[in-house]
């Protein structure tokens, strides 16, 4: 038998046969407040369970459990007690484990770090076995290669390399930093290029420090707008922020307006549901504020081999509340959230952008170019216009 732990909390409990199927799995009626937000029925828990590993889409992870014995990351996952370093649940294996959360959390004790990238001499890294050997990054979402490290004053930093040869995504990262910092912008993750051999290989990667600690939590926008029953006459975008109202915050409007924009700067095609959300005090569960702005890195084209010009900037699809970037931009009420003089400027783009030594210097060009257009939109959309039904021929 397990249980599904929040610290020291029993939530839930469980089996897993052996095809790795959960079963009998009775929610604890004493703790539902402690439930995963959003989560209702011991149908939604068993899901959430299946979903806590590793993708199967991720670079080159079929390969990594073919290595450690064909595992699944379901197994994966159980194995390392579905710790993380993005909530404060896990799970404890009644039959074989006396661990409390204090023994076990990967807050205040070391791990093992699991992706097959290192880093070299720029951070030296801590990679223990202890009594909590256990992999943190077993329950890490996404498809790029990534992994928890701890550095030698004991922070915790999440490392990940891009999708293919090209660094622009791990580029785009630390540029989404530069603009935040230019706009003075506190509530964002900053990331850092990093040297990482893959391979026998040097590649460009990119770090940023863990935004939760022992005493918070990270819930996602999707976790928040699968609680309960969106009315049919209220957009999603609406719905996370009356929900997050109703949690006591009463700033998330501006903090999405100015999402949105700084996204459109550096076009961002893909700020899911999974990518943005709120942080909450892991004992008393009350929300503190929005999640500080990370994972901007599907951004500047990183996936095209053709930039857009002139137009064809506003016909960009997104991954997000709207298909359309454009779309998004009908949710603004104020359209200065961003001062567009304080955004990085030709220099200090080109100057990052020069770094990867997979792009050529002309598509690093038409990337500035892009870049610059969408500046001049937004001029417009300051100015009034609704840049969402600009003719696409005009």
């Amino acid at each position: 038998m397990f249980f599904l732990m929040h610290e020291n909390v029993k939530v839930a409990s469980f089996n897993v046969d052996a095809v790795e199927n959960v079963f009998d799995l009775q929610i604890n009626p004493k703790a539902v407040v402690y439930l995963p937000y959003g989560l209702d029925t011991e149908v939604d828990l068993v899901q959430w369970l299946k979903n806590r590993g590793i993708p199967i889409s991720r670079n080159h992870i079929k390969k990594e459990l073919a290595q450690l014995g064909n595992i699944t990351p379901f197994g994966l996952m159980l194995i390392n007690r579905g710790l993380s370093l993005s909530d404060h649940y896990w799970i404890l294996d009644a039959d074989n484990d006396d661990y409390t959360w204090e023994d076990i959390n990967c807050y205040t004790n070391n791990f093992r770090s699991s992706m097959s990238i290192d880093l070299t001499d720029d951070v030296t890294i801590k990679d223990i076995s202890n009594k909590t050997n256990f992999i943190p990054s077993a329950s890490l979402k996404g498809d790029l290669q990534k992994k928890w490290i701890i550095d030698t004053d004991n922070i915790r930093w999440l490392v990940k390399g891009n999708s293919g040869t090209s660094a622009r995504q791990s580029i785009a990262e630390v540029i989404a930093s530069l603009v935040h910092r230019e706009q003075g912008f506190s509530n964002y993750t900053e990331y850092d290029l990093v040297n990482l051999t893959h391979d026998n290989e040097t590649v460009l990667g990119c770090m940023c420090k863990n935004f939760t600690d022992i005493n918070t939590e990270f819930i996602s926008a999707y976790d928040i707008i699968s609680k309960g029953k969106k009315p049919k006459d209220m957009s999603y975008y609406e719905y996370f922020i009356r929900l997050c109202e109703y949690n006591g915050l009463l700033n998330v409007r501006p903090f999405l307006e100015y999402q949105i924009l700084t996204d459109f700067v550096i076009s961002n095609s893909d700020r899911h549901f999974n990518n943005f959300g709120v942080l909450r005090d892991s004992k008393t569960l009350k929300w503190l504020k929005c999640a500080p702005i990370f994972d901007s890195g599907n951004s500047l084209f990183y996936d095209r081999k053709y930039i857009p010009v002139d137009r064809k900037l506003l016909q960009l699809e997104v991954t997000s509340f709207k298909k359309k970037e454009t779309e998004l931009l009908s949710y603004i009420s104020n359209r200065f959230i961003i001062d567009l003089e304080l955004l990085p400027n030709h220099t200090e783009l080109l100057s990052l952008l020069h770094k990867d030594t997979a792009t050529s210097e002309e598509t690093n060009e038409r990337i500035l170019r892009a870049y610059e257009k969408k500046i001049c939109y937004l001029q417009d959309f300051q100015n009034g216009a609704d840049i969402w039904s600009y003719n696409y021929k005009g």
